[in-house]
């Protein structure tokens, strides 16, 4: 019994040895009017969305660990028209965009975020090689997706929690 014990401590200590403690820095957009925390230095990129009332801006806030684990905040103004949608058509399709064609949603349930109540969802993907957590906020025309991509383990453990719990809506 005593040997049983010791192995399972020192099997115990060595997966918990192979998962330091992510150390979270806070992180502020002002362009993106949000507040979150990272697991290390933000990579900002933007890329030029088309939509039939012209181009649009998309905003990728990331940090990319060494274990194929991304922590990101995307957001967009998309066109007036859309905008004007309720909530519920527009989590849909960024949901049915998230999950692709080798996707299976195997969460996606409906959420309001902060004190101003806006509309969201959250929703876990898995797909043939990771999957996908994803809270999407609607706060005014703005579309938010904060997102951990990786291993399911992760993705649904501790630190995407915190991630996904610490982001606010600013002004």
């Amino acid at each position: 019994m005593p040997t049983r014990m010791f192995v399972l401590s020192a099997a115990l200590l060595a997966v918990a040895a192979q998962q330091p403690a992510l150390e979270f820095q806070a992180f502020a957009s002002a362009a993106g009017r949000y507040k979150v925390i990272f697991p290390g230095a933000v990579k900002t990129e933007t890329t030029e969305v088309k939509t039939p009332s012209g181009p649009r801006t998309l905003t990728f806030d990331s940090v990319t660990l060494d274990n194929d684990v991304r922590f990101m905040v995307t957001y967009i103004d998309p066109p007036d028209d859309v905008a004007k949608l309720p909530a519920g058509p527009r989590l849909d399709k960024v949901r049915d965009a998230a999950k692709g064609t080798d996707g299976k949603v195997v969460l996606d349930k409906e959420i309001v975020v902060g004190g101003e109540k806006h509309p969201g969802r959250d929703v876990l993907i898995e797909k043939p090689l990771y999957a996908v957590r994803n809270r999407v906020v609607i706060a005014g025309p703005r579309l938010y997706q904060v997102l951990v991509q990786g291993p399911k383990a992760f993705v649904t453990g501790r630190d995407a929690d915190r991630f996904l719990d610490a982001f606010e809506v600013t002004k």
